[in-house]
Formats: C-alpha cells, sequence, structure tokens
C-alpha cells in the first residue's frame, strides 16, 4: 500500500449562504474584456430547509457575536480545472457582506470565448486575529449540514469576458467540534506536517475462524470521542476477486499540538464491524477503540518515509485467536556445508508452535503464516562464529510455486521480509531462498526451496 507524507493545507468545514449584490456598481473599476471579475457575498439563508428536519438532521450550531473579517476559499475554473486557493478580505455596506477585489479573482478568459467556468469548492469565513476563529462555512453536498441550505458546495458559475459578478452562495455558522457534519474532514487552516497513517482489520467469528472485515472508522483528534472529529464512517473498498479482499484505509493525520509529546495520545479511533453478506454474513455488534501517539504513527512508516503500513485491528478475536507474525531462522554449518548436502547443513526453525515441516528436511520445511500478517527470514552460524556473514540475499516464488500467499517481498539489510496477503489462501507455495556465505576466505551462494502455508479457512 502506498501513502505519502507531505504537507497539506487544513480546510475547516465552514457553512455560508452567498447573496447577490444589488449596490451600485458604476464605481467598479472597467474590467478588462480578457477576464471576468468574481466577487463573493457570505449571506445567511434564513429560510432553513424543512426537508432536514423532517429526517431529523441535527440541528445546525449556534452563531457567534464574531464580525466576519477575511474569507479562505478554494475554486477551479476553466476546462482544465486550474485550482486557485486565496485568502481575501470580507467587507461590508447595507447590503451585506462581499469579498474584497483580489486579483486571484480576476479569472482569465480563454482566447476566442466570450465566457469562463468557475466552480466554489471550499469557502470558509473567519474573524479578526491571527489567525481568528472560523465563524461561517459553506457546506458540501453530500454532508449531514448541506440539508440546511438550498445550495451547497461545489457551486458553479459561468463568468462573462469583462464583467464583475456577484455570486450567490448559502453558508451557515461554524462549530469545529461538528467539523464533519459540514462536509470537511480537516479541521485546521493551518499549512501543518501531515503523515499517513493506516488501518485494517480481521474480524473473528464466534467459531474463532478469521475474516478480513468490513468496518466504519471514526477518528477524532484527542483521546476519546469527545475530541475534534477528524474523520467520520469511513469504510475500507471491498469485494470478491479470487478471494474476498479489504483496502486498507489510509488517511492524513497532523502532528500533535502545542503541549502534546510525541509519546501522548492525541488520536482516538472507534471501529464497528458491518455485516459482509457471503463473507462471514451477519456480525454481531461489536467495536474496537483506542488511542495513539505521534511515536506510534510513526513507527508505522517505512524506511523510505513515504510508504506507511497499516495498524492491524482485530474485532471480536481472543488472545489466541490473535494473528501474528513469523520469524524464520535458517541455522547455517558453514564448515562443512556444500551443494550435496545442503539438506542436513542448513537448520529451518520457526516461532510457531504448529510447525508443519520438519526443520532438518529444508526441501518438504513448511511454514505457517497468519494472513495479513508478515514473515520474516534470518540467518545465522550454527557455531555462532561471528566472523562469518550468513546474508539471506532473495526470497522468490517458484516459477511452478502453487499457490500465491505472499503479495510481496522486500529486503532490508540482511533480513528478508514478505507480506502475507489479507484475503485467505489454501494450499502451499514454494519458494527459492538464496543465502550467501561470506568469511575470510570465500564467498559461497547456495538455494534451496522450502515452503509455506496459510493459517485458518475462508
Amino acid at each position: 500500500m502506498r501513502t505519502f507524507k507531505s504537507y497539506f493545507l487544513y480546510l475547516p468545514a465552514i457553512m455560508i449562504f452567498f447573496l447577490s449584490c444589488s449596490g451600485d456598481e458604476s464605481a467598479d473599476p472597467v474590467v478588462p474584456q480578457q477576464v471576468a471579475v468574481l466577487s463573493l457575498q457570505p449571506v445567511f439563508n434564513n429560510m432553513m430547509n424543512k426537508s432536514a428536519n423532517k429526517q431529523g438532521v441535527t440541528d445546525p450550531p449556534e452563531c457567534s457575536d464574531a464580525v466576519p473579517a477575511y474569507a479562505q476559499l478554494s475554486l477551479t475554473y476553466g476546462e482544465s480545472e486550474i485550482p486557485v486557493n486565496v485568502t481575501v478580505d470580507i467587507l461590508g455596506n447595507e447590503n451585506g457582506y462581499f469579498t474584497a477585489f483580489s486579483d486571484d479573482l480576476e479569472i482569465p478568459v480563454p482566447a476566442g470565448s466570450a465566457t469562463v467556468s468557475v466552480t466554489i469548492t471550499d469557502f470558509v469565513v473567519w474573524s479578526e486575529g491571527s489567525p481568528g476563529d472560523i465563524i461561517w462555512a459553506a457546506p458540501k453536498t453530500g454532508s449531514m449540514f448541506a440539508e440546511f441550505v438550498s445550495m451547497a458546495l461545489p457551486i458553479s458559475q459561468n463568468l462573462q469576458a469583462g464583467s464583475k459578478t456577484y455570486l450567490e452562495v448559502p453558508v451557515i455558522c461554524f462549530d469545529e467540534r461538528q467539523v464533519n457534519l459540514y462536509g470537511y474532514y480537516l479541521f485546521d487552516l493551518n499549512t501543518v506536517e501531515v503523515s499517513s497513517l493506516c488501518f485494517f482489520a480481521n474480524y473473528c467469528a464466534d467459531d474463532g475462524r478469521h475474516y478480513t472485515a468490513n468496518y466504519s472508522l471514526d477518528l477524532y483528534l484527542g483521546t476519546s470521542n469527545a475530541g475534534t472529529p477528524l474523520y467520520m464512517d469511513q469504510t475500507p473498498v471491498i469485494g470478491l476477486g479470487e478471494h474476498y479482499y479489504a483496502n486498507p484505509i489510509c488517511l492524513a493525520v497532523p502532528t500533535p499540538g502545542e503541549g502534546i509529546g510525541n509519546g501522548e495520545a492525541y488520536l482516538y479511533y472507534e471501529i464497528s464491524i458491518k455485516d459482509w453478506e457471503g463473507n462471514y454474513g451477519t456480525a454481531g455488534d461489536y467495536k474496537e477503540s483506542g488511542t495513539l501517539s505521534y511515536n506510534e504513527v510513526q513507527a508505522l512508516l517505512n524506511d523510505d518515509g513515504t510508504t506507511a503500513e497499516y495498524e492491524h485491528l482485530f474485532i471480536n478475536c481472543g488472545e489466541g485467536d490473535t494473528p501474528r507474525d513469523t520469524n524464520i531462522l535458517l541455522t547455517v554449518d558453514t564448515e562443512n556445508i556444500n551443494e550435496d548436502n545442503l539438506d542436513t547443513k542448513i537448520i529451518f526453525t520457526d516461532d510457531r508452535s504448529n510447525p508443519v515441516g520438519y526443520p532438518g528436511d529444508p526441501e518438504n520445511f513448511t511454514s505457517l503464516v497468519d494472513r495479513g500478517m508478515k514473515v520474516y527470514w534470518r540467518g545465522q552460524t550454527k557455531d555462532g562464529n561471528n566472523s562469518v556473514i550468513i546474508d539471506i540475499l532473495e526470497v522468490e516464488r517458484k516459477p511452478d510455486g502453487g499457490s500465491m500467499i505472499l503479495e510481496s517481498i522486500s529486503k532490508d539489510d540482511r533480513l528478508i521480509v514478505g507480506q502475507v496477503r489479507n484475503e485467505y489462501v489454501s494450499g502451499l507455495e514454494s519458494y527459492n531462498i538464496t543465502i550467501r556465505i561470506i568469511n575470510a576466505e570465500n564467498t559461497k551462494t547456495f538455494t534451496i526451496d522450502p515452503k509455506l502455508q496459510m493459517t485458518g479457512a475462508n
């Protein structure tokens, strides 16, 4: 799974309605013919949609007495949907509030065309201060609070070349504790460092059988569900290929706030199991919750600093049922090994309590692995001679290797790491493992072919 650590601009959810400006435009400067000037006017919708009340939607938040000072908005324009992010002052007159003139809101009109299309995708209004407080926001289509407005974001308009257009957009007051209800997930309007955080879940039926889980994830900034919602009701992409599968849920999360150490809990998650017809069917009312520190988030990042592993959760799984990684150890008689005696001079062992094969028979030694987990290969000398190095060069599935249990294989120094598939795979997978013995006198390379088998059943 590939996710990214980068820098994002967080936009909190705010709901605001834009009304057309009926003021005298005669004092406005002449607009060049090759551009269209856009002005937005946040105004509250006094006629709440009655359909929202019929559906039992949560009441919108109360308004503050703060005076709007500036707006932060995002838009795209033209056939190429060129993005624009702009912060602009809010002005007011007897007709209401409206955005001040900004070069960024001079939208170029394509040569040979009389109009240009513009789509408003984000809009929030702040009070005075550095940075002040968010007081209004425009809800997005599909959000809970979108029911309270006559027209939710995104809002599109064709602008006429050489004109100044006042675009009407509905808005409501903002409460950061309900940010997800506006259709925004990100909570703070600052450029902050963020990291990837991925989740994956298994579900254990009452008989102890493991399944890839379908679930709903809520993530909060804090140590309980009283914290600031970051992501609500996130569900994985699930499906049926050769086996039932679910993709990990990967989210961007910020660094801890001021005064919170990297080792302190600052993220809280809740996961609820969902039914999955055809896989495990109807599930019980099972939930898992927990907290994460920034150190734990960072520990999931791979060495490249961009890709990340997932936080693996087990729902309704007892301690004995919990899947775990498999560690395979190759103990090599470096003094006496040659091509004719590999089966007796390389001893395979692993840390599973239920081995399938025999340590003294590498070709038929079979290590058990759990789906969604990892398998590690390490080497050591039989006599403990530290001057001799066992370097595992490669683990590769044989061309006629049978089942495909491993999803990927990577090398970390002299350690090989295999990622086991998330879905159940029956049968055996045969693979070649190539080792190199390095000492002061010479270097020898050998290849042997043990097997893997996945535990459980689908």
